[in-house]
């Protein structure tokens, strides 16, 4: 829906069918088809045929409006937009109905798990993932507190769960703004790489987004925008740094030590939940000799945005989606950009990356009743079957496939687009074409890298870093390179979950000292979220929780409602804490690395250099499940896994 104070159907005087047209040029047409069926309840909407186009090279198939039937959708929309029905009101669809409807939209037909997981994907609820209590609120215990550590968007679903829960709870910011990882990266030309219409809260509708993949100047401006709309501002303690935190079985309490304006403060909570972020404790260059680097080095996670560019000679060391993001914009100031490669990735194009939204698409989601729910449900349904592309298929391998049909038909599109960008180069081929499968690693989006690769201002450096000197780079070609400032886009220490806070649970171990045992292969958690020995500590983007496709905005959402329903079978049994049974952790992480050994990610040609693997030779990053299981994992808080105490 337009959202409670959005505007009501129909054109405006200055619209004209022109403008409307243009609208309808542009418009998604099955979700439009969809919103007007739900507008007019027209059943000739949902007859309309149908046809498939292929996507990602044709490895897979996305339903569209066929040709002939769009001349027909395009009049009935121009129609409801330009002369409404005078008493039209939007109604919610009840289940079965929109059931019926995502089926329609994708001519196909769900299974119940498919439909669990899809029911909240349009956002038709004022909050598609909420928890609740299970009769009226009961009076909390005395003093009931819980603690969320960072104000980035997982600090802040879960603020807006503990809001209509009624639970008190504090947000403590190290630094002195919100937005997470939004508000520490102002490399140049930093934006997201998932489009706007998935990378968002869905209790917040149809927000006025300019671009289809927005600046980090907007992302924290609509973070700080749902902050202050839910209530959660206010709780935010700003420049905040949680450095420790233990718990007391005896109160059953932790007990937090912070640096709040710069002066130690001792603290306690009921619950923690740790929403520092994968993505928060930069990877330092472990290069010799760069401490006598007589120039600037900066990680792109330390940018201030008011490093000097213009005539200078730079570096970008990496390329991630940091330092592909950033080269065209660097590029387009600096007198030369040296680009540092020491693994080529697989950098792909993004329909409508870096454009803005035309006023009459803005126009159309603002006006056309469910426009926006079903626009936003498209975005994550062509995400769904790209699932497919992690999963090797052993009957393709064994006649002489690489990973599976649909994998290497990707693959072929992927190797066609690098040709494709390189032009006139085919001596770069062999040094950008990657060997491993696309999906072992994360895909980069492509900001104009390939174009700015064959500028004569920038040069592709393969060979090893050797060391720095005062005034540069020295590979080990022995060929010495000039800068006057490298950025390095080196990523982010992937094993540090909830780094640097030190938790220390009930048996006086720290996770980290957990976590670096051999044995344990690294970070892990239940569904992500809880570790056994830790009691009401849950950990936003915890190990393993990353979702294969989708929204990882919605999987925020979901982990929020979990953790909010294991807080009020806490305060309904009138407990003081819960730890996840160790049988039940075991088992689960037995069954997680069973089902990721199946998946592309251990490709040979990938597991080195990979954020996703970590030192034990193990992959910590990503949830194995398909979306559908992930959720259906955490559909409901299961207190028989838990320990109360």
């Amino acid at each position: 829906m337009t959202g409670k104070d959005g505007p009501a159907p129909g054109a405006s005087p200055r619209v004209d069918r022109a403008f409307v047209d243009r609208a309808l040029d542009d418009a998604d047409l099955n979700a439009l088809r969809l919103a007007l069926y739900q507008a007019t309840a027209d059943e000739s909407l949902l007859e309309l045929e149908l046809r498939t186009v292929p996507m990602y090279g044709g490895a897979l198939r996305q339903t569209v409006v066929a040709d002939e039937a769009v001349d027909q959708l395009r009049a009935q929309a121009r129609e409801f937009l330009l002369d409404p029905p005078e008493d039209f009101t939007e109604t919610r669809p009840d289940d079965a109905e929109l059931r019926r409807m995502y089926e329609a939209f994708g001519g196909e037909k769900l299974t119940d798990r498919d439909w669990a997981y899809r029911r909240g994907l349009a956002a038709f609820d004022d909050h598609p993932r909420l928890a609740r209590w299970t009769g009226p609120r009961p009076a909390l215990p005395e003093d009931f507190h819980v603690a969320v550590v960072g104000a980035g968007f997982g600090g802040i679903a879960m603020a807006v769960q503990l809001e209509h829960l009624g639970i008190p709870y504090t947000i403590y910011e190290r630094r002195s703004e919100l937005g997470g990882t939004w508000s520490i990266n102002t490399y140049p030309d930093v934006r997201v790489d998932t489009t706007n219409f998935l990378y968002q809260f869905f209790f917040e509708k149809n927000y006025p987004w300019t671009e289809y993949f927005a600046r980090a100047g907007e992302v924290r401006g609509y973070l700080e925008h749902v902050a202050r709309k839910y209530g959660v501002h206010e709780h935010i303690s700003f420049d905040s740094d949680v450095r420790e935190a233990s718990f007391d079985a005896a109160t059953g309490r932790w007990t937090i030590e912070a640096v709040v304006d710069g002066r130690v403060r001792h603290l306690t909570a009921n619950a923690v939940v740790s929403a520092s972020g994968l993505f928060a404790t930069p990877r330092r260059l472990d290069v010799p000799g760069v401490e006598g680097f007589r120039g600037e080095v900066v990680h792109t996670a330390e940018c201030t945005g008011r490093e000097r560019l213009d005539g200078r000679d730079v570096a970008i060391i990496g390329n991630g989606s940091t330092g592909v993001q950033m080269l065209s914009s660097v590029r387009s100031r600096a007198r030369s950009v040296g680009v540092f490669q020491r693994t080529p990735q697989w950098i792909t194009p993004r329909e409508r990356y870096g454009e803005p939204i035309r006023p009459e698409t803005r126009w159309l989601l603002d006006t056309m009743p469910y426009y926006w729910n079903w626009y936003c449900y498209s975005a994550a349904a062509l995400r769904l079957g790209g699932q497919v592309l992690q999963e090797p298929d052993p009957r393709w391998q064994a006649a002489g496939g690489l990973v599976s049909e649909a994998n290497d038909a990707y693959r072929e599109t992927l190797t066609r687009y690098v040709k494709s960008q390189l032009g006139s180069r085919p001596d770069l081929w062999d040094k950008l074409i990657p060997r491993h499968a696309p999906m072992a690693r994360r895909l980069i989006v492509d900001n104009n890298w390939y174009a700015s690769l064959l500028k004569d201002d920038v040069e592709l450096v393969t060979e090893t870093i050797e060391r720095f000197t005062p005034t540069g780079i020295r590979t080990a070609d022995g060929r010495e390179r000039d800068y006057d400032l490298v950025f390095t886009a080196t990523g982010f220490v992937t094993q540090k979950y909830l780094w640097p806070t030190r938790y220390r649970g009930l048996a006086d171990e720290t996770l980290e000292e957990r976590w670096s045992d051999p044995a344990s292969g690294g970070p892990r958690a239940y569904l992500g979220l809880t570790v056994p020995g830790f009691p009401n500590l849950f950990i936003m983007y915890g190990p393993n929780a990353q979702n294969r496709s989708g929204s990882l905005i919605v999987w925020m959402e979901t982990w929020a409602r979990y953790i909010g329903e294991a807080l009020v079978a806490l305060v309904e049994t009138g407990h003081r804490y819960l730890t996840v049974r160790e049988e039940v952790f075991e088992d689960y992480n037995r069954r997680l690395d069973a089902a990721m050994r199946a998946l592309v990610w251990y490709d040979p040609a990938s597991t080195e250099r990979n954020y996703y693997v970590n030192e034990f030779g193990r992959q910590q990053v990503n949830a194995p499940w398909r979306l559908e299981e992930y959720h259906e994992l955490l559909a409901r808080f299961e207190p028989e896994h838990y320990d109360f105490g």
